[in-house]
């Protein structure tokens, strides 16, 4: 596990996440980019 581990996207670093057993992990942050997303969407003025 000393190798470094390349990141090459967004999704690869959520597999990552869930292929470490921090499926909790995962999940927030995924939680998290979606209440982001629906708070820009939701509160921007169109």
């Amino acid at each position: 596990m000393a190798e470094k581990k390349e990141i090459n996207g967004l999704l690869d670093l959520i597999k990552a996440l869930f292929a470490d057993d921090n499926w909790y992990l995962g999940g927030f942050i995924i939680a998290l980019i979606l209440f982001i997303i629906y708070d820009v969407i939701a509160f921007t003025p169109h």
